[in-house]
């Protein structure tokens, strides 16, 4: 058995993109001699780095990170395999008696690790949803869920697997027991800084070389558009116009696309995250004081 000082313990920072996760998870490490797991879809990628605001080199030396560059684009990367990869990982975390910090706005992702889905499943999902029409999606969900019908709207994609998230056909639906103790940390913002925020990081990418990296990639992946790892924001847009100079790239688009991202995330939180301390970018010693306490007990 392994002495551990917080045995299943762990600490999860949640939120909304652009809200500051990583320079809050790098202060909790550093006060609490943890190990930060990264909970972001795409950051996993070795080859996307300005598109999904990557920490930095300078942050990834001021802690210790986990599943950050971690695969190709050209591997698989999905939920399954983060559960699995990250259990192992905080194993290796508890092994040096520190603490696993997990950090990410893929909140699905963070929910697999911590409730516990049952992924291990044969159960397949319920396809049923999938030649519906957007009007006949909307009013087997509005039966479910109206307010979650009209927030998801048209989207097709969304609409079905939010259909399938509430059958009892969907794997994700099924728990088994949590293997760890959660303290949430959700990072928040205004909504109108938050915007303003998202806006001057999209600006900023594209100063640093986001259409340079993009570029690189699709000179040397000639399958890129089938790439789960484009799926990230902006990066097919930006590929499609780099490659046809009739399409002009859209970068108000890219812009809006986030914040409507960012939107949802918020959604999921609140409808997912009932007990959380919030940190608002201005009460950290709080932030700090609430896990202390949280960890002595």
């Amino acid at each position: 058995m392994i002495n551990q000082p917080h045995p299943n313990k762990i600490i999860v920072v949640i939120g909304a993109t652009a809200t500051n996760k990583t320079e809050v998870g790098i202060t909790l490490a550093q006060a609490f001699c943890g190990e930060i797991i990264n909970a972001d879809a795409f950051q996993v990628y070795r080859e996307l780095n300005l598109g999904v605001n990557k920490p930095t080199t300078a942050q990834l030396k001021t802690a210790k990170f986990h599943l950050i560059s971690h695969i190709s684009i050209k591997d698989t990367w999905d939920i399954k395999r983060f559960q699995q990869e990250a259990n192992t990982v905080i194993q290796t975390i508890y092994a040096r008696h520190k603490i696993p910090i997990i950090v990410g706005g893929s909140h699905l992702y963070i929910d697999a690790l911590i409730k516990n889905y049952d992924l291990d499943t044969n159960q397949a999902r319920d396809e049923r949803f999938v030649n519906l029409t957007n009007q006949e999606l909307q009013l087997k969900l509005r039966a479910y869920n109206e307010k979650l019908a009209t927030n998801i709207g048209n989207n097709h994609k969304r609409l079905v697997r939010a259909l399938q998230n509430l059958t009892d056909h969907n794997p994700m639906h099924q728990t088994k027991t949590p293997n760890y103790t959660p303290c949430y940390i959700w990072c928040t913002k205004p909504r109108e800084q938050l915007y303003q925020d998202i806006d001057n990081r999209v600006d900023h990418m594209i100063k640093n070389g986001w259409f340079e990296e993009v570029n690189h990639i699709i000179q040397h992946t000639p399958a890129y558009q089938h790439l789960n790892a484009f799926k990230a924001i902006g990066y097919l847009s930006i590929a499609r116009g780099l490659l046809n100079p009739q399409i002009e790239i859209d970068v108000n688009k890219i812009k809006q696309q986030t914040r409507q991202y960012a939107k949802r995330q918020i959604t999921w939180i609140r409808h997912h995250y009932p007990d959380v301390y919030v940190y608002d970018q201005n009460n950290i010693s709080g932030v700090l004081k609430h896990i202390k306490t949280w960890l002595d007990r």
